[in-house]
């Protein structure tokens, strides 16, 4: 195998014992810490698997063309579209995804900023040191009974519905590409229509994957002004599926709502942003997935993997074609 890894990024994934358990399921032929480094690299055209992650390269014909033996990727990661080229799919490259692990700490994020919304301690914490006083709790609206809205309802925003089961709040998720059995086995109701969704929901979390020419600007202004009065909007999803200037045109029209956004279209944004003075918006800046030691999650599943490939087993990560286009 062939292992392309910046040395920080090692660190994050594998430790020492980790790394011993990886070069002792397979041969690594090639270790390199850059791409020229690789396809320069005298037993390149020997690598079956390539594992990488943050930073690698997209998979091209031209960089296929020095790997003439690679037949499975594993991608330390979640998406894999941005790594992914029609070169790979006519090899028939089997591609694995780590998403499921970066999965479950996004999830565990949105959880925790929805028991903060519905506790209301975004803008307390901000009121509180302003007005030096402190602001009557009859405004809280508590968590029991609220209503959370999910726009989308793939892995993570089901992990997401299973956290808020217990809360006893009500659940809704639009996702027009699920089946309902989906829905039922996580107990969170379908509903039909986006704006339907949005009207109803006390907390609003973004799901949905940025697909180029179908998913840009799909929250639109018109949409969050019919969020209900001191809703919270929740972005973990990708910056760009929310239609920013909008968005920033509803947030000071409407000092009632909130945002707590962990993506935002660019990043970071321009200095002249209003993302940065607005006080009803939190910024993150991506610490929703997979940070410090997180990362050994994804480092576990990318060595369970490897061991299924050399088994001769079918790994139980790999995305297809189709799949790929429908995660962020």
């Amino acid at each position: 195998m062939a292992v392309l890894l910046d040395p920080t990024v090692r660190g994050e994934l594998f430790g020492p014992a980790e790394w011993r358990e990886l070069t002792g399921i397979g041969d690594v032929v090639a270790h390199c810490t850059d791409t020229a480094e690789l396809l320069s690299h005298p037993r390149r055209s020997e690598a079956e698997v390539l594992v990488i992650s943050w930073g690698a390269p997209r998979l091209t014909e031209e960089v296929l063309v020095e790997l003439p033996a690679l037949h499975t990727v594993l991608y330390g990661a979640g998406s894999i579209r941005r790594l992914t080229t029609e070169a790979c799919w006519k090899r028939r490259l089997t591609m694995v995804s780590a998403a499921e692990a970066n999965n479950a700490p996004v999830a565990e994020y949105v959880y925790a900023q929805t028991v903060l919304a519905l506790k209301d301690v975004h803008r307390r914490a901000q009121r509180i040191p302003r007005e030096q006083t402190l602001p009557p709790l009859k405004e809280v609206p508590g968590v029991n009974g609220q209503t959370v809205g999910l726009v989308s309802f793939g892995s993570i925003a089901q992990k997401v519905a299973g956290h808020l089961t217990r809360l006893r709040t009500r659940t809704l998720a639009w996702d027009p590409y699920q089946d309902d059995d989906v829905f039922r086995a996580a107990g969170t109701e379908r509903i039909g229509e986006l704006p339907d969704l949005v009207a109803r929901s006390l907390v609003l979390s973004i799901h949905t994957p940025l697909i180029p020419g179908g998913t840009e600007g799909l929250i639109t202004g018109e949409l969050l002004r019919l969020l209900p009065s001191g809703a919270t909007l929740i972005n973990t999803a990708r910056g760009a599926v929310i239609d920013e200037p909008a968005m920033l045109q509803v947030l000071t029209e409407r000092p009632d709502l909130y945002a707590v956004l962990d993506v935002t279209a660019a990043e970071p944004p321009a200095p002249d942003s209003a993302l940065y003075t607005l006080p009803n918006v939190m910024l993150t800046g991506h610490v929703a997935g997979t940070v410090g030691t997180e990362r050994r999650a994804i480092g576990r599943l990318l060595l369970d993997e490897l061991a299924r490939v050399a088994a001769g087993t079918a790994p139980r990560h790999a995305v297809t074609q189709e799949a790929a286009l429908l995660r962020a």
